[in-house]
């Protein structure tokens, strides 16, 4: 199990990092942490909460279509 300041995470939690701020920024446990470095350490939580494996769509990449001009 993955664990983190005493929060234990699910097994296979691989929720975005947007979800899981709003699930745990409001525990005791980062209420706690100045607001300064609480943003870091909501990142580390998700990053042991999630082992890396984030879940989500891939970003899409932009396709620029590029026309040839005739001489």
């Amino acid at each position: 199990m993955r664990t983190y300041k005493g929060i234990v995470f699910a097994e296979g939690y691989n929720k975005p990092f947007a979800e899981f701020k709003k699930e745990f920024a409001s525990t005791h446990i980062f209420k706690e942490i100045p607001s300064g470095e609480r943003e870091a350490e909501l990142k580390k939580a998700h990053k042991i909460a999630t082992d890396g494996n984030i879940s989500g769509t891939p970003s899409k990449s932009k396709e620029t279509e590029t026309t040839k001009t005739a001489e």
